[in-house]
């Protein structure tokens, strides 16, 4: 007999006599438990029993009532069976069928509810309502106006190293996070990420997601850059900047990415000068603020700039980049320089140091130069000493990556100071400062240095009013203009490193030692009084040339 293919077939009995569909259940159950264990992802043993969901999830922080009291069971988020111990919270009336039998059916690209439904909830000692312990998750609020959440490129990379999620949502917790956990040859990896470190952020940061722009990779491997490639397994939570022997301190030296960002909040727009407030791609990133000493000192009181004393972080770029670079991350340095050296191969100096607006003189990085308590009137050059857009003289700040940053961001390359081919990762038309492109021969007050576009200094001070008059320019400067002084290299009178000093106009006394001193053996002057730049004269200054 023929049936159709909607005929219901008459059961027939096996050798043993018991229906077939018998023999199926322990297939059935095998196929089950194999689900499961998909659900679980990468466990590699029960990396799941290592992590804080293992040990803190639990419903009951969102009010639900649940028949359980186990912390970490797996039915605070999955709906398993009909029933636990004789009784199983419904899922909400609103919400149907969902994935991975999750309590929350509004989850996939962009959607997240199953996990905000208690990460909004987290009410942890001492931080706002739905923050995190270290404050870097700060809402869903926050989240969904961040580029990790808009972008269509925030998906794991599909040819990521190592693997990530078996699926692929536009702005899924999942594209970084395994809420089962996930080990690797170092054991379970902290925060449930797919990979530790720099090494997550950069299965999309290489060019595969985005293109060049997006190729943070590139910059760090670069011979100029911050070390999150030299070094791993310093970074920790919380880091507690104490200078010794903790995540900051000298012997912990690192720069990892969340060290300057923080990938659940941050936007999409970068610096735009002049000015010194954080940008969306720094926003919400915490960082240090000194209590001034007095002028040429070591500032060594700080306020960390954390919730939730400062729910949104670091309201200036330069407090973040004060965590390492200062006391905070050096401790104790000698004259404004500390005993590491950096990869310019010239020692760290203390920058929380060299911009303390109660020096002599200092780059408007922390605060305008009008407001430099240290500084001698006039503070500000004058306006036609400066190009646009730093034109309104003492009333404007700056970056530290207004001078620091890619040798290709203003084409192609990603934007900020990740690394660089350029010594110090001097940025701009000019990257050379204060040696020349062969490393070795100084600037000088030549009129062919004074006008070549690789001087560093030429991308923001001209130097000439009339600088195509070649037979006879006019100095914007007259000190820089008198008689044998044309032929002078620079760091005889500026220091080597241009963030501050304790004399005028970023003059360097020759008992800095180095690197204000270039090589040791560069500074002459030993006092100098400031006045306007058309107005100097002997008396304004006295050298070991003469007096």
């Amino acid at each position: 007999m023929k049936y159709g293919p909607f005929t219901r077939k008459k059961q027939v009995p096996n050798q043993t006599g018991k229906p077939a569909v018998l023999l199926i259940m322990p297939i059935l159950f095998l196929l089950y438990l194999a689900f499961l264990v998909f659900l679980a992802g990468n466990t590699e043993g029960g990396t799941y029993t290592a992590t804080k969901h293992a040990a803190e999830a639990d419903r009951a922080v969102i009010g639900a009532t649940v028949p359980y009291t186990t912390k970490g069971h797996c039915g605070h988020c999955h709906e398993q069976h009909a029933s636990i111990d004789g009784s199983e919270p419904a899922p909400p009336s609103e919400e149907g069928p969902s994935m991975y039998l999750l309590f929350r059916s509004n989850y996939g690209a962009t959607r997240n509810e199953a996990c905000f439904a208690c990460h909004e909830s987290l009410n942890l000692v001492g931080m706002p309502l739905g923050y995190g312990r270290e404050g870097i998750y700060q809402g869903k609020d926050k989240y969904e106006n961040s580029v990790h959440d808009a972008s269509l490129q925030m998906l794991w990379s599909p040819d990521p190293a190592p693997p990530g999620p078996l699926y692929h949502d536009q702005g899924n917790c999942n594209n970084c996070h395994n809420p089962h956990g996930y080990g690797d040859g170092q054991g379970v990896i902290p925060q449930m990420l797919f990979a530790r470190e720099e090494a997550l952020c950069e299965a999309c940061h290489d060019g595969t997601q985005g293109g060049f722009t997006k190729d943070v990779k590139a910059q760090l491997n670069k011979p100029y850059s911050h070390p999150a490639h030299a070094h791993t397994g310093r970074h920790a939570l919380p880091e507690t900047g104490q200078p010794s022997g903790s995540s900051f301190g000298p012997e912990s030296r690192h720069a990892e990415c969340v060290d300057c960002h923080n990938p659940h909040t941050l936007g999409g727009s970068v610096h735009t000068v002049p000015g010194n407030t954080v940008s969306e791609i720094l926003q919400n990133v915490w960082g240090v603020e000194p209590s001034w000493p007095s002028g040429w000192t070591q500032p060594i009181t700080f306020t960390a700039t954390r919730p939730p004393l400062y729910p949104d972080g670091s309201e200036f770029e330069y407090q973040i980049c004060f965590k390492c670079h200062s006391y905070y991350g050096l401790g104790i340095v000698t004259e404004g320089v500390s005993t590491i050296t950096g990869p310019s191969n010239a020692a760290i100096t203390d920058q929380a140091w060299e911009f303390n607006p109660n020096n002599g003189s200092a780059h408007p990085v922390v605060t305008a130069l009008s407001n430099m308590n240290g500084s001698g009137f006039p503070r500000a050059l004058a306006f036609d000493q400066m190009l646009e857009p730093w034109t309104d003289v003492g009333n404007q700040t700056m970056y530290c990556s207004d001078c620091h940053g890619a040798d290709n961001e203003d084409t192609t390359g990603a934007k900020g100071p990740h690394g660089s081919n350029s010594k110090y990762m001097l940025k701009g038309t000019g990257k050379y400062w204060p040696a020349k492109s062969d490393g070795i021969t100084l600037w000088s007050l030549n009129q062919a240095d004074a006008q070549n576009t690789n001087l560093f200094c030429r991308n923001c001070h001209p130097l000439f009013s009339d600088p195509l008059n070649q037979g006879n320019p006019t100095w914007k400067n007259n000190v820089h203009a008198v008689g044998s002084h044309q032929n002078t290299n620079c760091v005889t009178c500026h220091v080597a490193v241009p963030h501050g000093s304790r004399a005028g106009r970023l003059i360097g006394y020759a008992d800095l030692p180095a690197p204000y001193d270039y090589n040791d053996n560069s500074l002459r002057i030993t006092s100098f009084s400031k006045t306007d730049p058309f107005s100097y004269q002997k008396i304004n200054c006295a050298t070991e040339c003469h007096q």
